[in-house]
């Protein structure tokens, strides 16, 4: 994104397809030099023209509450929930032992530092 500098955007919305664009992204962000909200909507039309609309301030503020009702996700949401599925990056083990009647069943667990848990084997 552009305003008075380059920065990277805070966060992406993928936007619905309409009647006349598809592949919506629209970026927000505050510009660190002057920090106005920033907000930057990219769309290609289906004969493959790209169109870009950069806002910023008040602007931005009101491009941002007219699209809010054609959200699909977010990358934050996405990114988030990307940790939140299974067990990611350093992975330790824990040992479960459960006795079901006579016999003792160890389950054997994948855990991570988020706080996931898959079960990998029981015997």
């Amino acid at each position: 994104m552009r305003h008075c500098c380059q920065f990277t955007p805070e966060d992406v919305y993928y936007l619905r397809d309409n009647d006349l664009f598809s592949s919506r992204k629209l970026s927000i962000g505050f510009c660190p030099v002057c920090s106005k909200p920033v907000a930057e909507l990219l769309e290609w039309r289906f004969d493959g023209v790209m169109n870009k609309v950069s806002v910023s301030g008040v602007s931005a503020n009101d491009l941002m509450l007219s699209l809010r009702d054609e959200i699909v996700y977010s990358l934050r949401e996405y990114n988030y929930s990307k940790f939140k599925s299974k067990p990611f990056g350093w992975v330790y083990g824990i040992n479960k032992s459960v006795k079901s009647g006579r016999r003792e069943v160890v389950k054997q667990y994948a855990c991570d530092f988020y706080g996931n848990k898959e079960l990998v084997k029981s015997f």
